[in-house]
């Protein structure tokens, strides 16, 4: 899958994010996104799935309705079960997964907690779970492992490389970075593609 964004612009009051944005992205494998804070990674990732529209330019080689979007907040419903979570975006047929999206994630033994009960990486790797179980060609995680120690990050990352759907994700952590497949290092505002 190749994603082209042509000459995207878009800014937030006078502040310009994107400007005259271009970029031909392979996205198979595992892509890491990395840059500061504020940069601009983060309305791209919006943008590949639809939830952010540019004033002007195009994305072309992803259809938003295709693709499953890690929030950098976990949005977790409190009154749900982390299993119910997961059932909540499986169809009907593909119920009986839902604890292999746990086990991905690392929460096997949590299936009847509810999040109030999770620490803040529990909590943020059943949103992610929840995010995979959604499914779509491509996996747009935001800071995906943010609370999560590194080990158990990078055997996640293991698993979500041999499911075989691509990931493109934004993260700072040198360890992640160096587990994807390619880094694109970002600066800005507006976004610029370093290297």
């Amino acid at each position: 899958m190749t994603v082209c964004l042509q000459e995207l612009c878009l800014s937030y009051g006078s502040k310009p994010v994107l400007d005259r944005f271009c970029l031909e992205l392979a996205c198979d494998g595992l892509t890491a996104l990395t840059g500061p804070s504020g940069c601009g990674k983060t309305t791209l990732l919006r943008m590949l799935a639809g939830l952010t529209r540019p004033a002007s330019g195009r994305v072309d080689g992803v259809d938003p309705t295709h693709t499953a979007f890690l929030f950098q907040e976990n949005r977790l419903l409190p009154w749900r079960t982390a299993e119910q979570h997961i059932l909540d975006v499986l169809p009907r047929e593909r119920r009986s997964e839902a604890r292999d999206y746990l086990a991905l994630a690392e929460l096997e033994g949590e299936a009847a907690v509810h999040p109030a009960a999770l620490s803040g990486g529990m909590a943020r790797r059943l949103a992610l779970a929840r995010c995979v179980a959604l499914g779509g060609e491509i996996l747009l995680l935001d800071e995906p492992f943010s609370g999560v120690d590194q080990a158990r990050a990078l055997r996640i990352l293991s698993r979500l490389r041999q499911r075989g759907t691509p990931v493109l994700l934004v993260s700072h952590e040198p360890a992640i970075l160096a587990a994807c497949d390619r880094v694109l290092r970002f600066d800005g505002p507006p976004l610029t593609l370093v290297d």
